[in-house]
């Protein structure tokens, strides 16, 4: 993933933290996948194998999963210590974060 994407991605889940459409670290996120309240899954590629399988699982087919390079900076972006896992709890969000995956994997003019 591009820097730029990354950014692009960021700022949304920033915003979606400030608004309080996040459900950020492993039990909560998992809570949110349990009560069908999420739309998106951000998951840390650092995360524990069994937190990131049993999230996975939970998520099943329908919901989308986007990997991100670290805890630290999952963290960081939400105003938060280091985080395995966040839920994004509102589906404008989610689909503002698939877009920007979208653009960056149409082929450039």
């Amino acid at each position: 993933m591009q820097d730029k994407v990354r950014e692009r991605i960021a700022g949304y889940l920033g915003i979606a933290q400030r608004a309080g459409k996040i459900a950020a670290g492993d039990a909560a996120a998992a809570d949110a996948l349990v009560r069908k309240k999420a739309f998106l899954l951000v998951l840390a590629e650092d995360a524990a194998a069994q937190v990131k399988a049993e999230l996975t699982e939970l998520a099943g087919d329908q919901l989308p999963v986007l990997y991100w390079p670290d805890k630290v900076e999952l963290g960081r972006i939400v105003g938060k210590s280091r985080r395995g896992a966040i839920a994004v709890l509102d589906e404008g969000f989610a689909r503002a974060i698939k877009r920007v995956l979208v653009e960056e994997s149409e082929p450039s003019a």
